[in-house]
C-alpha cells in the first residue's frame, strides 16, 4: 500500500511540476515531530542532524519520498576540507550543503521512473536563476539545465537507465555580461540505484 500510495503521490506531483505549478508535499505526508521520531525509531537508523532530519521531515518522513535511513549521517569533505553532512535513505539521499546558505539542503530520490531533485533555502541569498547539473549511466558527460530563481526549487528527469542520477545545483545572478554565481556548486545528492 505505500508503494502505491508513493506512486500515486509521485503521479500528482510530477503532473504539478510538468505544468509548471508549485507543488508541495501532499498535507498527509506531514506530520508532527512526536510522530516521527517514533517512525525513525522504527526504522532502526536515527536522523540527527538539524538540517537533514527537517528536510526527511518535510518529504513525510519513514513514509515519504525518502523512506527509511540507511546510513548514519556522514561527514562530508572536498580537498579535504569540512564541507556538509550527508546522510542515504531507502530511497535516495539528502545532503547538508552550508556552503551556499546556512540551511541549504539538497535532496534526490526516485519514484514511479522520474528521478527527482530539490533544495531548501539558499537564505541570505536570493538569485535570478538556478543552474542544476545532472549525470547518469545513461549521460555521463552530464546535463545543466537552467531554473527559475528564488531561494528554492526542485526539477524531476525521467530515469533512462536503472543507474543512480547524482545532481548539483548553483544559484546565480543575471547580468549584461552573463552569470554571476558566487557561492558556487552544492555537494551533490544521488538516487539510490
Amino acid at each position: 500500500m505505500l508503494t502505491l500510495n508513493r506512486r500515486l503521490t509521485g503521479v500528482v506531483l510530477g503532473s504539478l511540476l510538468a505544468l509548471g505549478t508549485a507543488a508541495a508535499v501532499p498535507a498527509a505526508a506531514q506530520t508532527s515531530a512526536a510522530p516521527t521520531k517514533a517512525r525513525a525509531a522504527a526504522c532502526g537508523i536515527a536522523v540527527n542532524e538539524a538540517h537533514i532530519n527537517g528536510r526527511w521531515n518535510a518529504l513525510g518522513g519513514a513514509g515519504g519520498w525518502l523512506g527509511c535511513p540507511r546510513s548514519y549521517t556522514r561527514d562530508v569533505y572536498l580537498n579535504g576540507v569540512y564541507a556538509g553532512k550527508r546522510q542515504y535513505f531507502d530511497y535516495g539521499n539528502v545532503t547538508w550543503s552550508p556552503r551556499q546558505g546556512r540551511n541549504m539542503v539538497v535532496a534526490a530520490w526516485e519514484d514511479g521512473g522520474y528521478a527527482y531533485f530539490n533544495w531548501s533555502t539558499t537564505s541570505p541569498y536570493s538569485y535570478d536563476r538556478f543552474l542544476v547539473r545532472y549525470t547518469s549511466a545513461a549521460d555521463p558527460n552530464g546535463t545543466q539545465r537552467e531554473v527559475g530563481g528564488g531561494t528554492s526549487g526542485r526539477v524531476r528527469v525521467v530515469q533512462r537507465t536503472t543507474g543512480a542520477y547524482t545532481f548539483r545545483v548553483e544559484g546565480c545572478d543575471v547580468g549584461v555580461f552573463g552569470h554571476t554565481c558566487r557561492q558556487g556548486w552544492t555537494l551533490s545528492a544521488s538516487t539510490p540505484s
